[in-house]
């Protein structure tokens, strides 16, 4: 459930109750700039009478059940291990094709596939450009 800022500017407590089901994002992509619990509720009275708040979403947290998973972490200037077996959370996107000319027409809007981002069931953040989130591969069964 996604509720833009401009519409829940305060409240979060009378509202919604614990903020701890709650969560914070700025309009972008990455991770590691989402704003949980205490730190959240600053951040929302901060933004209350900002225009600044309009590039916020405040969103219901997703509990996805955990997996016991192992992954490949390739560091800088190293070779590519294999981890231990942890408990992890995985996402599931897609990867899309968007192409325009110089004038704007639109010359190829596709879906090429899907994305299934991995991470630790312990961390809230997961963004696999800072390194705590990993790409994954995904299997889909007919049954």
């Amino acid at each position: 459930a996604f509720v833009l800022m401009e519409k829940q500017s305060s409240g979060i407590n009378a509202e919604y109750g614990d903020p701890s089901g709650w969560v914070l994002k700025p309009s972008r992509e990455g991770g590691g700039n989402n704003f949980w619990d205490d730190e959240m509720l600053e951040k929302l009275r901060e933004l209350e009478r900002s225009d600044k708040r309009e590039a916020f979403v405040l969103m219901e947290k997703l509990r996805p059940p955990h997996i016991p998973n192992r992954v490949v972490r390739n560091r800088p200037n190293s070779s590519p291990e294999l981890t231990d077996i942890f408990d992890t959370t995985g996402e599931l996107g897609l990867f899309c094709v968007f192409v325009a000319d110089s004038q704007g027409k639109v010359v190829m809007n596709e879906v090429a596939g899907p994305l299934m981002r991995t991470k630790p069931a312990a961390c809230n953040e997961g963004g696999v450009a800072i390194g705590i989130g990993v790409m994954d591969s995904v299997v889909f069964d007919r049954d």
